[in-house]
């Protein structure tokens, strides 16, 4: 009974800020419902230079025939789970980290969130991007741009660590994994966008509003449906 309780409450919480992720995301394309808002979006420069960041781990890594910067991919997903222990109050053990042999975060217990972070929260990225709020605002382009440049490089690991055999994503199955990275992954890039100022959301304003109306329309489905 215990067990079903907490897998009742672990898909109730996703389909909820599934909601919130759909509504999140809507408001984050409204400016790109026509060309102007393309053209501005490929025309910027965060965008060039994210793609900078993927291309540049990946050419460095066909030509040292290794990349040098394993390392620190593993650290941050490392943490990553550590934090997120923290966090859910599930504080770490211990932690390694090695560049050839991976790493290992032993925790008291764990969670979801713990089992799942470093797939959908960019660490480094997110820091850069706490960064830019207390930055003096003459540097404020160069902190955006960082945080561009890392989120590309965020997308390399996601890109090598993602795969169907990852022993993390067995822990509360596959498919509920799948599934809540899908969720929560575009909410945090959202977060870290707007928070560096590459993009900017009201969130209490414009999400809100948008996730209610989600909310009456599926009910009023239901009761069409009957």
């Amino acid at each position: 009974m215990r067990r079903l309780f907490a897998w009742l409450i672990r898909w109730t919480a996703i389909l909820v800020l599934a909601g919130l992720t759909v509504a999140a995301v809507r408001t984050a394309l409204f400016p790109l419902r026509d060309t102007r808002g393309w053209d501005a979006f490929l025309g910027s420069g965060a965008f060039w230079v994210c793609i900078l960041g993927l291309a540049s781990r990946v050419l460095l890594t066909r030509l040292r025939r290794g990349d040098p910067v394993e390392f620190l991919d593993t650290l941050e997903h490392e943490l990553t789970h550590a934090l997120a222990g923290y966090l859910t109050f599930a504080p770490p053990v211990s932690l390694t980290a090695t560049l050839r042999k991976g790493g290992e975060v032993q925790l008291t217990r764990t969670n979801p969130v713990v089992a799942l972070a470093p797939y959908f929260l960019p660490l480094f990225t997110t820091a850069a991007a706490a960064f830019t709020l207390i930055l003096n605002p003459a540097w404020m382009v160069y902190g955006k741009l960082a945080v561009a440049f890392l989120l590309g490089s965020f997308a390399y690991r996601m890109g090598r660590e993602f795969h169907l055999g990852q022993s993390d994503f067995r822990e509360f199955g596959i498919v509920f994994s799948l599934v809540s990275i899908a969720v929560i992954l575009p909410m945090a890039l959202l977060g870290v966008l707007d928070m560096s100022g590459i993009l900017k959301i009201a969130w209490h304003g414009e999400i809100w509003p948008v996730f209610l109306n989600q909310c009456k329309a599926l009910i009023n489905l239901g009761f069409y449906a009957r």
